[in-house]
């Protein structure tokens, strides 16, 4: 039995030996091109959810008050939209280039650019935005994280960086998510109001009024019957959202695929282009 003891040792070290060679998904599968991916994404899923906004609310004005209150009340809420938006996209440039420079240090670069520029990244997304009344989320929420970097899969200057990094990270994501989460919210309460008012002026009005009844109320009664809310593609980019997160934790244990994500943003690149030529859309991302 003692014997075996050595060649069990040896057999362990081959096994850990050709593990460490192996390259991970960080390394081969395109950890700079899914970041991009997914923050330019994001990005586009909250401009057109902006520009959803912006729509309805320039359709519902003229059926409120028309004073100045109402004009500045609610311009002043889009302002205050249209820069924390702004905020966030800025966020979501520095995640991508934290993702570039992560995956150049994975693949060999250990120059002493890539690592300052690591580090400030790093500092940068610890300081998350202001984004108004979206909470900040609190490092107890992921403490932890680093234990799960997979020491031996991955080379040691990647190792102290993703030790350093997961957390942040993970925290940058997460916020990400918030904010897709608050727009869903912030979107469904006011398509909400526009469609009342929408079915009180264009709908019920008319119809109880002494006036002959044409097409155009024809129309508007079939639109807001079959009118669905905007918000679909917000609830596919938030599903997308969580799945990152599930993927940098895989990215800190030096496994799984990019290949299902980027498929995923493929396909939401492919509805928001939809959504703004306004073709009907049949395709869900799986």
């Amino acid at each position: 039995m003692l014997q075996l003891i050595p060649r069990i040792a040896v057999c362990m070290a081959l096994l850990m030996t050709a593990a460490c060679a192996s390259k991970t998904p960080l390394q081969t599968e395109g950890l700079a091109t899914t970041g991009k991916q997914y923050t330019s994404t994001l990005k586009k899923v909250n401009s057109f959810a902006l520009d959803h906004t912006l729509e309805f609310t320039a359709d519902l004005l003229p059926n409120l008050p028309r004073d100045n209150n109402t004009l500045m009340q609610h311009t002043e809420a889009m302002r205050q939209r249209a820069a924390m938006l702004q905020s966030t996209a800025n966020y979501l440039d520095m995640q991508a280039l934290y993702f570039a420079e992560l995956s150049a240090l994975a693949k060999g670069d250990t120059s002493t650019g890539t690592t300052r520029a690591l580090k400030k990244l790093v500092e940068a997304l610890n300081k998350s935005p202001d984004l108004g009344g979206i909470p900040r989320t609190t490092k107890e929420a992921l403490a932890g994280l680093a234990g799960h970097v997979a020491s031996w899969k991955h080379s040691a200057q990647v190792r102290e960086e993703l030790l350093r990094s997961a957390e942040p990270v993970a925290q940058a994501l997460l916020m990400n998510q918030l904010v897709l989460e608050e727009q869903i919210q912030w979107i469904t309460q006011r398509e909400a109001l526009a469609r009342q008012v929408e079915y009180r002026e264009k709908v019920l009005k008319p119809f109880v009024g002494d006036k002959k009844l044409g097409e155009t109320w024809k129309k508007a009664w079939i639109a807001d019957i079959k009118q669905q809310p905007s918000i679909e593609l917000l609830e596919q980019a938030r599903a997308a959202s969580i799945d990152m997160q599930q993927a940098w934790v895989n990215v800190l244990r030096g496994e799984g695929s990019f290949a299902h994500l980027q498929g995923v943003f493929d396909q939401l690149n492919s509805n928001i282009q939809a959504a703004t030529n306004h073709e009907p859309n049949t395709h869900d991302p799986k």
